[in-house]
């Protein structure tokens, strides 16, 4: 290497600078594969992340500009459930309701009037109470009264309604009345 400095160049110098060449790639090739990469990887992670929030951003303006009409919609709809909710019988009320359907014949007048709870039947949420009716007067008291029925102030189904003949002034219509209850699930009871 003294050499070098004093003009000429031996062997030994080409090895010192063929392995300062080597170590210089290494190094590079080292900076690459343990710097460079991660961090452009970080970068495109950092860029994808920024296009994600960019979009959700977006979404999010979109939603405060139409806040208003959202909400006038989901007071709309809470408006909607509770008038529904107010038409459904409560359990305790369940056990008035043939007095309440008698009374109703009673104002029709000129009515015979059975009323035979039926089995109730499940479906998920919902409780099904049927009530199956025979009634006895005159057709025009039987349409009344069916109308009052379906008039209720609570939800009310008539079907299977069969009315028979009118004889002597007197028909008779068998029907099945039928309200509606939520029940909680076991499972949200257990829960």
């Amino acid at each position: 290497m003294i050499g070098f400095l004093k003009g000429t160049v031996t062997p030994k110098d080409w090895m010192f600078v063929g392995a300062i060449l080597g170590l210089t790639v290494l190094l590079c090739a080292a900076f690459f594969f343990l710097v460079y990469q991660p961090e452009l990887k970080r970068h495109e992670d950092t860029v994808k992340e920024l296009a994600d929030a960019q979009a959700e951003l977006a979404n999010r303006k979109e939603l405060a500009a139409n806040i208003d009409a959202l909400r006038a919609d989901t007071a709309a709809i809470r408006e909607l459930v509770s008038d529904f909710e107010e038409r459904l019988p409560s359990e305790r009320e369940i056990a008035t309701l043939l007095t309440q359907f008698e009374d109703i014949a009673g104002d029709v007048g000129g009515l015979d009037v059975q009323m035979r709870a039926q089995m109730a039947r499940r479906e998920g949420a919902k409780l099904t109470i049927p009530y199956r009716i025979i009634v006895r007067g005159s057709f025009h008291d039987i349409a009344e009264f069916i109308n009052r029925l379906e008039g209720f102030k609570r939800y009310l189904k008539v079907s299977e309604l069969q009315v028979g003949p009118e004889k002597e002034g007197v028909s008779e219509a068998q029907f099945t009345l039928s309200t509606y209850t939520f029940v909680e699930n076991d499972t949200e009871g257990a829960a």
